[in-house]
């Protein structure tokens, strides 16, 4: 199974470099510190609701391409893909489940 935290983290290292920038710039654009940034693209934290979206704004990304870490997911039946995400999403605390239905909606909200 897919370690989201570590994935989302590499993404966000990628999108990052790619712009340029190292962690301490990085961090300053998006209004947090460098420590949590570091612990973000390691995958030991996965970023708060209001801290992901200034993440989503520094890169100047849309959103979807920070949580596409499969390309074969999108290959996949729907009736396989609500199963994937049933899974990941019953082992998410009460906290986390609300911050995954907001981020639902946000990109489906942008389509």
């Amino acid at each position: 199974m897919v370690d989201f935290k570590k994935e989302f983290g590499k993404k966000v290292r990628a999108y990052r470099k790619e712009k340029n920038m190292n962690q301490e710039m990085f961090a300053e654009r998006a209004s947090i510190s460098p420590q949590t940034l570091s612990g973000i693209e390691t995958g030991s934290h996965f970023p708060s609701y209001p801290v992901l979206t200034r993440i989503i704004d520094a890169l100047k990304t849309h959103p979807a391409k920070l949580f596409a870490y499969d390309d074969e997911v999108w290959n996949i039946n729907d009736k396989e893909l609500q199963f994937i995400l049933v899974e990941a999403f019953k082992n998410l605390d009460f906290e986390k489940r609300k911050i995954v239905l907001k981020i639902v909606r946000c990109l489906a909200e942008t389509e």
